[in-house]
Formats: C-alpha cells, structure tokens, sequence
C-alpha cells in the first residue's frame, strides 16, 4: 500500500478519534489501530445472530483483512474516493459506535432483542433498557402499512418490549421475506431520546443497514468539515 493512500486512512482514524470512535483503543496511535483492523483484531459483525450466539471468525477472514486486500488490489480506484467515503469505512470497525446490519439476514427468535442490544451498545449510554421481550408473527399477501410495498409476499412482523425510563416501550422491526426494515424502530427510539439532543442517523450506503448516533453538532461538523450524508430514517 502507498503511503498517501495510508495517510488517508489514518487521517480518517484521527478525525473520528476527535468524534469519540475508538475509545476503547485510546492506548493505540491511529497507525496501530489500523494495522489492528487489517489483521481482525478490531472488527465488526454484519449479522446479529452471529453475535447472539458468540460465535467468532475461525475460518473466515476478518473484515479488515477483505478491505486491505480491496485497497491493495484497487488502490488507484480507492484514491479517488471521497473523504466521507473512507471516513465510513473506517468508522464501520468502530463496533461500540457503529451499528452495521446485512440487509438480508436469518429471521428467528432472538432477532428482536439482539436487534435492539445492538442499536443500545452504540447510543452512548442514552438508549439504556430493561426487561425484554420479543413477539414475533408472520404476514403473508398485504404488506403492513410500514413496508408500503413488498417484491415478495410474506415476510416478518417482530415486536421488541423494554422498560425506559419508567414505562414500557414497543418497537416494531419489519421483514420482506427475509430482507430487514428498521426505520420504524429507528424513528420510535429517536423519539425516545429526543431530550437528550441526540438521534439515530444513517450515513449513506447502499450495502448495509448502518446507524449512528449523533449530535446536531456533530452533523454539521461531519457534513461541513467532510461531506457526510447524513439521514434520519
């Protein structure tokens, strides 16, 4: 790998090291967090049962290791990607700010729950539950309101129940066969937490489901400072 496509990479690391991404190696230079994520010991998951049932990577390649065999391969090509660009796939290995999900994933008990752990562990300690529970029917010909429209004809309906501050909360999660819908959960918590000045937003991308929680302050100065798209569900 060249040293400017490096520094770029590193630049991006320091940038999102001032957004607090990667607290939990503050003992670690950017270079060494990088060189961390190439080899797999700083990763993240795409799939929520994996992470439900503490499975980990033995034969598979790590994330890291497919992104550096990418840059290495297209290094001119990834060159001429913007900053928000690398930014994002820098901050996807950030797994405590980060949420990254497969579009199409294995609907089954426990998806719910793990769902909504996964959204917490990335809220800075705002999104904060207790006692959850899942409920989980099908549908089939008529889609609900919420997916609007549906290529395939069945899908999932799955409810997640919590206590928060002091009352017990809903959200609904949505399948189309087995491809997810979370923008109607995603909207339900950013009204939850709307006092605290934060929302869920989703970096713009066309491969994964990916939120992250930010303040109106932190979006300006992602956008205007690196030309982030930012939407809220």
């Amino acid at each position: 790998m060249k040293t400017e496509l490096k520094k770029r990479l590193i630049n991006s690391i320091d940038f999102l090291r001032g957004m607090d991404f990667f607290k939990d190696h503050s003992n670690l230079s950017s270079e060494e967090i990088l060189e961390k994520i190439f080899n797999g010991e700083i990763d993240y998951e795409t799939q929520w049962f994996v992470e439900e049932e503490s499975k980990r990577r033995s034969k598979e390649r790590s994330h890291g290791a497919y992104f550096k065999e990418r840059l290495d391969e297209h290094e001119k090509e990834y060159m001429k990607k913007s900053t928000a660009e690398i930014d994002r796939d820098i901050a996807f290995f950030d797994a405590q700010r980060t949420f990254v999900e497969d579009l199409e994933t294995v609907i089954r008990r426990g998806i719910a729950i793990c769902l909504v752990k996964k959204l917490a562990r990335i809220s800075r300690g705002i999104f904060q539950f207790t006692d959850i529970r899942e409920e989980i029917l099908e549908w089939r010909g008529k889609p609900p309101s919420a997916l609007r429209k549906s290529y395939f004809g069945k899908g999932c309906h799955f409810k997640a129940y919590f206590w928060f501050k002091g009352d017990e909360q809903m959200l609904e999660f949505y399948s189309d066969a087995d491809f997810l819908y979370l923008d109607s959960a995603i909207r339900k918590i950013n009204e939850l937490i709307k006092d605290t000045g934060y929302r869920y937003y989703s970096p713009f991308n066309v491969d994964y489901l990916n939120y992250v929680v930010l303040s109106k302050e932190e979006v300006e100065k992602l956008m205007k400072e690196r030309g982030w798209r930012l939407f809220l569900p």
